[in-house]
């Protein structure tokens, strides 16, 4: 880790804190799971999966919003930055918008499902309300001008994909728990083009980061070849994406149907451990461009 003084603060790459260490780390959990959960019920209601509606609605509001408003201090006072103007320049209380609209739709949606019959209309406003969940951390995040590792455009963009390729696996999974692999197939299609667009981004952010500053250089240095570099090519890069794709692969050549259940949870796991340790590292190697200019 990047240590420094009091008196260096600013004068050299300063990591930033505020969203990883002690209560920080919380906000790490409160995005990864509301957009996971936003991401598996989008995904899970574009294939017709009430029981992956629940899971995705459930991740968000119990794990995803738990976390969230534990790591507001003061949780029964949220309703403040809803029902404020911050919502005009937090990004902070526009996530928690989306949040309320999508789990409260979401609600609704499936209600109506499960015991009259379902409004398109309020399915695609809560879908709309979900894809604004899953991308609001990539948006709150890249507001940050002072870290070069957050402040691009393609971060949004990466957290939507990761968003719901991790909905996707969840989604199959719930299927093969209920022994429904003819019905993961069509899911299973969709995880390979998320995967090999996860694969792609992963590189380009990176690479784009590298050349925008020196500090986007410091912290890209920091993430894949310093201290957490091991995180990242064990953690990240072989199980995350390289075991994933292997079996996506696998099970694209010998067909799902045929494809071990192990090899397929290990598959799920794996890739949903990835995302969550990819975040972190973004969180964890995000350093603020010094004020003092520096040529290191």
């Amino acid at each position: 880790m990047i240590q420094t003084r009091p008196y260096e603060f600013m004068a050299s790459y300063t990591p930033q804190r505020e969203w990883i260490e002690k209560r920080g780390a919380l906000l790490w959990f409160a995005f990864f799971f509301i957009e996971l959960g936003a991401g598996t019920f989008m995904v899970s209601s574009i294939f017709g999966s009430l029981p992956g509606m629940l899971v995705g609605w459930l991740i968000c509001a119990l794990l995803g919003g738990g976390f969230h408003l534990i790591f507001l201090g003061k949780p029964l006072r949220f309703w403040r930055m809803v029902f404020s103007s911050g919502w005009k320049t937090s990004w902070i209380s526009r996530g928690l918008i989306f949040v309320i609209l999508f789990l409260a739709s979401g609600l609704a949606h499936m209600g109506l499902t499960l015991w009259s019959n379902p409004l398109t209309f309020l399915l695609i406003a809560t879908n709309i309300f979900a894809f604004l969940t899953v991308i609001y951390g990539g948006f709150a995040m890249n507001t940050v001008n002072g870290i070069p590792l957050w402040n691009t455009a393609l971060l949004p963009i990466l957290y939507v994909v990761s968003g719901l390729w991790g909905g996707a696996e969840l989604t199959l999974g719930i299927y093969l728990t209920q022994g429904k692999i003819v019905a993961g197939i069509p899911v299973e299609e969709a995880i390979r083009i998320l995967l090999i667009g996860f694969v792609l981004l992963i590189p380009v952010y990176l690479i784009s980061v590298r050349y925008t500053s020196q500090a986007g250089k410091a912290s890209v240095k920091y993430m894949v070849l310093r201290k957490w570099s091991l995180l990242f090519w064990i953690v990240v890069v072989i199980l995350g994406m390289v075991v994933p794709m292997t079996v996506v692969i696998y099970s694209f050549i010998v067909g799902l149907e045929a494809s071990p259940l192990v090899i397929l949870y290990a598959a799920i796991i794996f890739g949903l451990l990835g995302d969550l340790s990819m975040r972190y590292l973004i969180l964890r190697c995000g350093l603020y461009s010094p004020l003092i200019p520096t040529s290191g």
